[in-house]
């Protein structure tokens, strides 16, 4: 049941900011240069592809690799097998955290009575 949630959550902080991130790199990458820098190919000549978003779990039993990334694209490192790279990312809410703060101040005063805390879900992105 926990995966579930986690994985509604997830898919709950995707469906809010998808449209608007879609705009803008739809507009960022006109912009940019980018289709230049790729031999002047402009977006409707190149298609950008999709694929599910991965639990890094998965990966990591799958085999995968992590690795360092910069803060460019926000993500908090990679999973790399052979060449196939995942940018991963932390797709935390504000309430799993907050239970998560509830259970582990309540453990380290002593007065906690469950251990169990929602996982904190971080979900890898095909690159291409």
């Amino acid at each position: 049941m926990a995966v579930g949630v986690m994985a509604l959550a997830a898919q709950g902080l995707w469906a809010e900011s998808a449209a608007a991130q879609t705009t803008e790199a739809q507009s960022s990458w006109a912009h940019s240069g980018l289709a230049e820098a790729i031999g002047g190919q402009t977006q409707g000549q190149r298609d950008i592809g999709r694929a599910d978003y991965v639990f890094v779990s998965d990966l990591a039993a799958r085999g995968f690799e992590p690795f360092a990334t910069s803060a460019a694209g926000n993500a908090s490192f990679g999973m790399k097998q052979g060449a196939e790279m995942y940018l991963c990312f932390l797709a935390d809410t504000t309430a799993l955290s907050g239970i998560r703060n509830v259970v582990l101040m309540a453990e380290v005063n002593g007065q906690n009575p469950d251990r169990e805390v929602p996982n904190i879900p971080v979900v890898c992105v095909l690159t291409q």
